[in-house]
């Protein structure tokens, strides 16, 4: 298993893929369900975890989080390729095998940060349930 507090070099330029935010839907119980778009393929991406000096500001912006956070600067051309709220599988993460896009995502975009001449996109890991029984 990948853990990229110790593994910060292997996840340079690794493939990234996508999958927009579509809208919500309710079901009969009126709970909130979540759609996306099918997933796309972004191109192989330089990625890293966020030192604890951005950590520290992150948090003090978003509250306390125990998910892991990654930052990744991309270029202003790519400003609206995708947005807040879309799903990124990072890591080794594909959309291979999903019965409902994003299932298999394991990072949610939180913010865009612009900077001189790229864009910091803010990702927060999803921590998903395991079914052990």
């Amino acid at each position: 298993m990948f853990n990229p507090i110790f593994d910060t070099f292997s996840n340079r330029n690794k493939p990234v893929y996508i999958a927009r935010k579509k809208g919500v839907r309710y079901d009969e119980y009126n709970n909130e369900i979540v759609e996306y778009e099918k997933p796309f393929y972004y191109g192989a991406k330089n990625y890293q975890p966020m030192t604890w000096k951005t950590l520290q500001a992150y948090m003090s912006a978003f509250g306390e989080t125990k998910s892991n956070v990654v930052q990744m600067l991309i270029d202003y051309t790519d400003r609206g390729i995708f947005k807040e709220f879309d799903l990124m599988y990072l890591y080794g993460a594909t959309p291979k095998g999903e019965n409902v896009y994003g299932e298999n995502a394991n990072y949610l975009v939180k913010a865009f940060r612009e900077q001189n001449t790229k864009i910091m996109v803010i990702l927060e890991e999803i921590i998903k349930e395991e079914n052990n029984g």
